[in-house]
C-alpha cells in the first residue's frame, strides 16, 4: 500500500468525532502525551503489514548507529549482560554495514499461542516484503525501548535479530532479554525462539512514495 500523508480535512473529521464523543481537549492531549494515540496509529499500521491470524505485531522506529563498537552496543542494549556471555564473542561475524546513524521502521512479530518458529517467522516476513535485521538493530531497540516489556505486557520477553550466525558449530542469533527491571543481550540457538515470549525483529522498507527518515 502506497503512503499518502494524512490530510487537514481528515484531521478535522477526527476532531469532530472526538468532540462528539465528549473526549475533550484535556483527554485528547493526554492521549498524545502518554503515547496512547500513537499506539492506536500503530494498530492501523499493523493491519497493513501483517494481517495474519495467529500473530501479534508491534511497529516501532529506532535510530541505529551503524558502526557502533560491538561491546558498546551490547552494553547499551543490555546493561546487565555478564562479561562472559557468548553474545560478546560474535562481533566479528556482524561487521558494520555503514557509518553514522540511520532511522528505520521495524515490525516485531510474535506468536502468542507459542506455536512460532525461526523458519515460520522468516517465511511470513519474506512473504510480506519485510527484511531481516542484524544485531545492532535489535540492540538499538533494547536501548531505546527499556520498558518495551511493560508496554507489551510480556514479562519476561525476548526480541531477536533475524540474521543468524554460526557459533560453536550451531546456528544462533543475538537477542535482547527484558525481565522486570533487568535487561540483557544474549546469543541463543535459533531453534530456541518461537514461544509466546519471543518477538522476531524485521525491517519495514519504505515504499517509493513514502518519505525517507
Amino acid at each position: 500500500m502506497s503512503y499518502k500523508p494524512v490530510t487537514v480535512s481528515q484531521m478535522e473529521c477526527g476532531r469532530k468525532i472526538a468532540n462528539e464523543k465528549k473526549v475533550g481537549s484535556r483527554r485528547f492531549q493526554k492521549s498524545l502525551d502518554d503515547g496512547s494515540f500513537g499506539r492506536f496509529l500503530d494498530l492501523l499500521k499493523m493491519d497493513e503489514v501483517l494481517p495474519t491470524p495467529g500473530t501479534r505485531i508491534r511497529t516501532l522506529s529506532a535510530k541505529i548507529t551503524l558502526d557502533q563498537p560491538w561491546q558498546e552496543a551490547v552494553n547499551a542494549a543490555g546493561p546487565d549482560t555478564p562479561d562472559d556471555y557468548n553474545v560478546r564473542k560474535v562481533g566479528d561475524l556482524y561487521l558494520p554495514t555503514g557509518t553514522g546513524t540511520k532511522k528505520a521502521e521495524y515490525v516485531l512479530l510474535n506468536y502468542p499461542s507459542g506455536d512460532g518458529s525461526w523458519e515460520k517467522a522468516l517465511a511470513l516476513a519474506e512473504s510480506k516484503g519485510l527484511k531481516k535485521t542484524v544485531p545492532r538493530e535489535v540492540f538499538a531497540v533494547g536501548r531505546q525501548y527499556p520498558k518495551l516489556h511493560r508496554e507489551l505486557e510480556v514479562n519476561p520477553m525476548y526480541v531477536v535479530a533475524t540474521t543468524d550466525c554460526s557459533f560453536g558449530g550451531d546456528r544462533q542469533a543475538c537477542s535482547v532479554w527484558w525481565i522486570d527491571s533487568g535487561r540483557k543481550a544474549d546469543l541463543y540457538w535459533v531453534s530456541f525462539f518461537g514461544s509466546s515470549d519471543d518477538w522476531f525483529l524485521f525491517r519495514k522498507e519504505p515504499s517509493a512514495s513514502e518519505p525517507q527518515p
